[in-house]
């Protein structure tokens, strides 16, 4: 009986805030890249085989699609998809990954000292759609859906738009214990069904 009451009370705290402030947003993300892999030098050239080094970073992009329902300001629960592409400068010529990502992320704010400003977190699923070819790499050692992980800083003006710094690193690696992929994003969110609305 005492359980059956926690969880009834439970329900309508979380209900009378749902009533109070609910926010559900879904719209485009478009994101500028800093993309970069830490590999070990024998994936692609006669390197030591013990020895790893995080490549040069270069330009890349990202866009997609994402949705967040707020049951505080700032306290939400969203997911992106999204396509990327990745190079690095130990890559030659034209060769990159290309993968799609879906991402589930909380935002939130443990200190709500900056107005408007949000801390996020996510972990998430990413297929390989191209990749660029391997030296001496074993095929079994070669994944087509890795694990990423994701922090941010975002900087949300509700109903208009949100700005977000974020990186974002692999858990499960593109290589199995030889390359993982990394990347830097400055990234923009456009709620659509908010914008265009008429929400205030």
């Amino acid at each position: 009986m005492k359980k059956l009451l926690v969880i009834v009370l439970l329900f309508i705290t979380v209900e009378s805030f749902s009533q109070r402030y609910r926010d559900f947003e879904v719209g485009p993300s478009i994101s500028y890249a800093h993309t970069s892999l830490y590999l070990s030098q024998n994936v692609f050239d006669s390197g030591e085989s013990d020895s790893f080094t995080n490549s040069g970073f270069e330009p890349n992009y990202a866009v997609g699609i994402y949705a967040i329902y707020y049951l505080l300001p700032k306290a939400g629960f969203g997911a992106e998809l999204y396509w990327q592409r990745t190079s690095a400068s130990d890559l030659i010529d034209n060769e990159h990954y290309n993968s799609l990502t879906f991402m589930p992320y909380v935002n939130f704010d443990p200190f709500n000292q900056i107005e408007n400003v949000i801390f996020g977190a996510g972990i998430g699923a990413s297929f390989i759609q191209n990749a660029p070819d391997y030296g001496n790499v074993l095929e079994e050692d070669i994944r087509v859906i890795t694990i990423p992980a994701k922090l941010s800083v975002s900087y949300r003006v509700r109903n208009q738009f949100t700005f977000e710094i974020s990186a974002q690193a692999e858990v499960l690696e593109v290589v199995k214990d030889q390359v993982r992929r990394n990347s830097i994003l400055l990234g923009f969110k456009i709620p659509f069904n908010r914008v265009f609305g008429n929400y205030r």
